[in-house]
């Protein structure tokens, strides 16, 4: 359950109770792994707002993350408003100070405490449908369901013994092929609340600069309020989205070959675009599970091999040829963004060598913290670490500017730049917030589905 600061508990769940929560999870439609997702999130959001922002606990966790992971800071501003400074402010004083120390020490940040909150309800819905599967009439009722989605049949996987790793296979190998659009989508990359955010923010990015040298176009980019190598990486995410669109209508040939299969939050991405588009590239990712499911199928009819001595592995005996399932795919556009995004880091580390570049950068935003971080050593380190920590430094003060102008002794003041700090430290802590766009590019109430929230 989740704890009324926000937190994941863990408690043991009795069997009663587990059969009670998998009967209520299969009377509605779609992946009961995926409700109980749902629900933790929400049950985290609803807390936060109501009360646990205010929690040293959660403030503590918001400094070690320094804030939350993109899809969730997305989810965070659609779910208040703009009209809800006062919560931002105070997620925005932990999160700027977190940022500010792991630079100093050139760490990593933490779980972003979402995540955390998704992970647990992940973990019991897998531990809730596992357990009710023993009884031999809930087992029945999820025959007759559309069973879970195929990323958290990987998840299960890990932990299933014989007979419910291979009811939960059947099944999924008996549902998705009678399953077209945007059910053959949420059957094989389970639910993504995030996708149309994301898709409303790629919207807003520049167009790639056409014309002039290499250090001019990146010059450009440098003037703009926005993290340069989160703004090339948007581009590349929007460009094959794109691509991959045209190419699906044309019934290109091409992307039969290409290696790997498209990553689930790609695959809703492209959905948002085009559903005809994303089912396309879902049957044929829906013919290689089939192979993968029955193969499963047959190495869980034969007899498991006999015990070996000494300490045995997990899963061990139990869940044969789950590895398969759980291998991850090479994602095409997964790759082909990654290589932009490290070309672009590589090309600002390289660029900031020359006096010009240096002079834009340092009067301009220059890279996000998370990005800052990839530049571990050398000159480039030394100022885009300064640079960095110059502007949160900046953001921290007009955030607690704002919080003194909430206080009743101060009302008569008027308000000023100060107050979308909050807004302005969110990119420049990590600018895949924005996609890359700039912060203040447009609307924040972005159209944000009552589903699973990802990230990217």
């Amino acid at each position: 359950m989740i704890a009324t600061d926000g937190t994941a508990e863990t408690r043991e769940v009795k069997p009663g109770r587990l059969i009670s929560e998998l009967e209520r999870a299969l009377k509605e439609p779609g992946c009961p792994v995926c409700q109980f997702v749902r629900e933790s999130e929400r049950s985290f959001f609803s807390w936060f707002q109501i009360e646990s922002y205010t929690a040293a606990e959660v403030q503590a966790r918001l400094r070690a993350a320094i804030g939350m992971c993109p899809g969730h800071s997305r989810h965070l501003i659609a779910a208040l408003g703009e009209g809800e400074g006062h919560i931002m402010t105070t997620v925005m004083r932990h999160a700027l100070a977190g940022a500010r120390q792991t630079l100093r020490d050139r760490g990593q940040p933490g779980l972003c405490p979402a995540c955390e909150a998704a992970a647990f309800g992940a973990q019991r819905g897998r531990s809730v449908v596992l357990g009710g599967l023993s009884d031999p009439a809930h087992a029945r009722l999820y025959s007759h369901h559309d069973g879970i989605c195929l990323p958290h049949l990987r998840h299960a996987a890990e932990a299933a013994d014989r007979s419910a790793l291979r009811l939960l296979a059947e099944r999924l190998a008996e549902s998705i092929p009678e399953r077209d659009g945007s059910a053959l989508v949420a059957a094989m990359a389970g639910v993504d609340a995030d996708a149309r955010a994301r898709a409303a923010w790629r919207e807003r990015l520049a167009e790639p600069p056409g014309q002039g040298s290499t250090v001019a176009r990146l010059c450009g980019q440098l003037e703009l309020e926005s993290c340069p190598v989160c703004l090339a990486r948007g581009q590349a995410d929007r460009r094959y989205v794109q691509w991959f669109v045209e190419r699906a209508s044309e019934r290109d040939p091409s992307l039969e070959t290409d290696p790997g299969q498209l990553c689930a939050p790609h695959l809703h991405d492209i959905a948002v675009i085009d559903e005809a588009g994303a089912a396309s590239a879902a049957q044929r990712q829906r013919a290689v599970t089939l192979g993968q499911l029955q193969r499963l199928r047959e190495r869980l009819d034969q007899p498991p091999p006999p015990p070996r001595r000494g300490r045995r592995g997990a899963n061990e005996n139990l869940t044969p040829g789950a590895n398969e399932l759980g291998s991850t795919d090479h994602c095409p556009a997964c790759h082909a963004r990654d290589g932009v995004e490290r070309s672009q880091l590589a090309l600002v580390s390289a660029s900031l060598a020359l006096r010009p570049v240096r002079e834009i950068y340092e009067h301009g935003h220059g890279l996000c913290v998370r990005h800052a971080l990839q530049i571990p050593e050398g000159r480039a380190a030394e100022l885009t670490h300064r640079h960095a920590d110059g502007r949160l430094a900046v953001l921290s003060w007009e955030v607690e500017e704002t919080a003194r102008k909430y206080a009743w002794a101060f009302r008569h003041e008027p308000g000023g730049p100060e107050a979308d700090a909050w807004i302005r430290a969110l990119g420049q802590i990590d600018g895949r917030v924005f996609e890359g766009a700039p912060p203040l590019a447009g609307p924040l109430a972005l159209v944000h589905e009552p589903t699973t929230a990802g990230q990217t």
